[in-house]
C-alpha cells in the first residue's frame, strides 16, 4: 500500500526548484487554456443553434457562476494548503484523515448554498435586470446550472487538493476529459440527435452537468483505485472541529479576496462606462487579453504556494525563501514578455478582435498602460504564492481591501476626471503598486513564518 502512496503526487521539499515549479505550473496554465477553448467552443455552440436569445441568457448566468466559484474557492484553497504541508511532513496517515474532514465539511457547505441559491434563483435574476424576453430562458438554464454545480465544485476540490500534493497532471486529464465530452454532447443536446430531444438552450446545461459528473467519477475512481492518500467519498463523513476551523480560518478570507475584486472591477466598468459604448467594448477585450496574460502569472502563484506549503509542512523555512525567489524570476520574466508584445503591437493585438477605429484606440491605450503593469503585479503574485503556503490567508484579503477598494476606485475616478480613459487604467496600475509593496514588504517581514506550519498537533 505504502508503494501506491508513493506513487501520487511529486516530494517538492527535494529537487531542482525550477523544474518542480515548471512541472507544476505547465499543466495548470494548459488546463487554464483548455478552460477558455471550451467556454468559446459552447458559446459558438450557443450562438449558431439557439440563437443570440441563447447567448444572452447564459451571459446573464456569469456572474452568478463566478461568485459560486468564489465561493467554492476558499475551501478548495484551504484544502490544497492543508494537503500540502501534511504532504510536506510526510504525515501520510494524518493527510487521508484531513482529506476526508474536507470534503465532509465541503459536501455539508455545498448542499446548503445549492438549496438557497436554487430557492432563490428567480430573484436573483430579476435583481440581475435579465431582460424579459430572454427571462425564462436563463432562470432554467441557471436552475439547471445550480443543480449540477456539486459536480464542478468537486472537480475543483479534487484538482486542489491533488495539487497539494504535488500532482497537476490528473487534473489536466480530469478537465480534457470533461471539455473534450462537452464538445461533443453540446450540439447533440441542444440540437437533438436519435433518441435525445432537442433541448435548446437546457441542452448546454445538461451536456456540461454531464460532462463533469463523468469527469468526477472518473477522478474519484482513480483515487478509489489506486489507493491513493487523497480521498473525497462524500459518503464517507467525517467531523473534526479543528480542521473546520482551519479551513474556516484559510479559506473564508480567500473568498471574501475573491468578492473584493469582483467589487473593484465592477466599479471600474462603471467608471469605463461613463464614457461611451467603444470604452465599454475596448474594456471587454481588455478583459479577455488579461485572461491570457494573466494565466502563467496565477500558475506559477499557485505553484509557489504548493511548494511553500510542502516545504513549511516538512520545516524547511530556508527552500522557501529559494522558492520565492526562483519563482519571482520566472514570473517577471513572464510578465515582460507579454508587456514587450504589448507595447511592440497594441494595434496589431486590437484589431484581432475589431476594426472599429474608437474602439482599437481604446484597446491600444489599455494595452500599453495595464499589460506592462503586469511585471509589478508578478511580484505581488510571488509573494502572495509563499503567504498562501503558510495559511496568512487573512493577510492577503487586507491587502487586496487596500488595493482594490481603497486605492483603485477613488483614484481611477479621480484619474478618469483629470486625464480621460487612461486615468483608469493608471489607477488600476497604481493599485497593482500598492499591492506589490504590502505584499513583499510583509514577506520580508518574515511574520508570514509565525505559526506557519498546521502540522504540530497530529493526532492521528
Amino acid at each position: 500500500m505504502k508503494k501506491k502512496e508513493k506513487s501520487i503526487g511529486l516530494d517538492l521539499t527535494e529537487g531542482n526548484i525550477s523544474s518542480n515549479l515548471l512541472k507544476l505550473a505547465v499543466p495548470m496554465v494548459l488546463g487554464n487554456l483548455l478552460n477558455v477553448f471550451y467556454n468559446i467552443v459552447d458559446t459558438i455552440w450557443i450562438g449558431r443553434i439557439v440563437g443570440a436569445d441563447g447567448i444572452a441568457a447564459a451571459a446573464v448566468n456569469l456572474p452568478i457562476v463566478f461568485t459560486l466559484i468564489s465561493l467554492a474557492s476558499g475551501i478548495t484553497v484551504a484544502g490544497n494548503i492543508l494537503v500540502g504541508q501534511y504532504y510536506g511532513a510526510k504525515d501520510m496517515k494524518y493527510l487521508l484523515y484531513v482529506s476526508r474532514s474536507i470534503t465532509t465539511f465541503a459536501t455539508i457547505s455545498i448542499a446548503i448554498f445549492v438549496v438557497i441559491v436554487y430557492l432563490t434563483s428567480e430573484s436573483v435574476l430579476r435583481l440581475l435586470n435579465t431582460p424579459e424576453s430572454v427571462f425564462d430562458m436563463a432562470l432554467s438554464y441557471y436552475r439547471i446550472t445550480i443543480v449540477g454545480f456539486p459536480f464542478l465544485f468537486y472537480y475543483l476540490l479534487v484538482a486542489a487538493l491533488l495539487r497539494g500534493t504535488g500532482d497537476t497532471i490528473k487534473p489536466l486529464v480530469f478537465l480534457g476529459i470533461s471539455s473534450v465530452l462537452n464538445i461533443i454532447l453540446d450540439p447533440i443536446f441542444i440540437s437533438g440527435l436519435g433518441p435525445i430531444p432537442a433541448m435548446g438552450l437546457d441542452g448546454a446545461a445538461y451536456a456540461t452537468v454531464f460532462s463533469q459528473m463523468v469527469s468526477v467519477v472518473i477522478s474519484v475512481t482513480y483515487l478509489k483505485l489506486t489507493d491513493s492518500i487523497i480521498r473525497v467519498n462524500p459518503l464517507r463523513m467525517v467531523f473534526d472541529k479543528r480542521i473546520i476551523k482551519r479551513i474556516i480560518k484559510i479559506g473564508a478570507p480567500v473568498t471574501v479576496t475573491q468578492g473584493i475584486q469582483a467589487v473593484g472591477w465592477m466599479f471600474t466598468m462603471a467608471i469605463v462606462n461613463t464614457f461611451n459604448k467603444s470604452a465599454t467594448a475596448a474594456a471587454g477585450i481588455a478583459s479577455r487579453l488579461d485572461s491570457v496574460s494573466f494565466m502563467a502569472i496565477i500558475a506559477l502563484s499557485a505553484a509557489v504556494a504548493t511548494m511553500s506549503a510542502q516545504n513549511i509542512g516538512a520545516g524547511k523555512i530556508d527552500r522557501v525563501h529559494e522558492v520565492y525567489r526562483v519563482g519571482l524570476r520566472m514570473s517577471v520574466a513572464v510578465s515582460t514578455f507579454f508587456a514587450i508584445i504589448a507595447l511592440l503591437f497594441p494595434e496589431t493585438i486590437a484589431r484581432i478582435f475589431t476594426d472599429d477605429i474608437d474602439v482599437i484606440t481604446y484597446t491600444k491605450n489599455y494595452l500599453q498602460i495595464v499589460i506592462p503593469a503586469f511585471i509589478i503585479l508578478s511580484v505581488a503574485f510571488t509573494a502572495t504564492g509563499v503567504i498562501n503556503g503558510a495559511g496568512k490567508t487573512a493577510v492577503l484579503m487586507v491587502f487586496n481591501f487596500v488595493g482594490f477598494l481603497l486605492v483603485r476606485i477613488p483614484l481611477s475616478y479621480f484619474l478618469a476626471d483629470r486625464f480621460g480613459f487612461n486615468g483608469i487604467w493608471i489607477g488600476m496600475a497604481s493599485s497593482y503598486l500598492v499591492i506589490m509593496i504590502l505584499n513583499v514588504l510583509y514577506y520580508l517581514s518574515n511574520k508570514w513564518k509565525v505559526n506557519a506550519s498546521l502540522v504540530d498537533d497530529s493526532v492521528i
